[in-house]
């Protein structure tokens, strides 16, 4: 018995980290995203007790007509309120420091729904929250996804706060690289 239970977590297991699919009906594009974003944060104790800010990232691939791109959709939000958080403006660039690198992403257009994403993916539960659309590659996406250390800021500028990881979904995204690679 013991041993069926264990088979049928192990089987289970790619199933809740792979990927979810599904065809945009406003921009006829295939959207894959992964099953669960990383969610990076940072104390603003100055605001209130246990106060934070957040990032959430998710990658997905969109498949127009058999062209696909890569792209990470980041929302910069919070739990109590935005003041002081970075403005949609600062957002134009996105920094990703895995391990020994500091990987930059700038701002891919105006709206998710110019890339191919009409719905909101991992939308976080603030309702103003915009989603930041950067493009990117598989590449890129497996060195984050095996990454020993992540964090993310938030602007160009080097003295940009850090948001460390707060809920880390790297095992979800190295199953999306895997499925987009064609790997089971």
């Amino acid at each position: 018995m013991a041993l069926l239970q264990s088979l049928a977590a192990c089987a289970a297991t790619p199933v809740e980290n792979g990927p979810t699919e599904y065809l945009d009906e406003k921009t006829a594009a295939t959207v894959t995203t992964v099953r669960r974003p990383i969610i990076f944060a940072r104390e603003r104790r100055e605001r209130a007790a246990n106060t934070r800010d957040y990032v959430t990232l998710a990658a997905a691939a969109v498949n127009r007509s058999g062209t696909i791109t890569y792209v990470l959709i980041a929302y910069v939000w919070s739990t109590v309120d935005m003041r002081g958080a970075p403005s949609a403006d600062t957002a134009e660039t996105l920094a990703v420091a895995a391990d020994d690198r500091r990987i930059r992403f700038s701002l891919e257009g105006t709206r998710a729904q110019d890339q191919g994403i009409a719905l909101p993916v991992h939308a976080p539960p603030n309702q103003n929250s915009v989603p930041n659309v950067y493009r990117t590659d598989l590449a890129t996406l497996r060195f984050i996804s095996a990454a020993r250390r992540v964090a993310v800021q938030v602007g160009a500028d080097d003295t940009a706060p850090v948001y460390e990881l707060w809920d880390d979904e790297r095992e979800a995204l190295a199953s999306f690289v895997k499925f987009m690679n064609g790997e089971k």
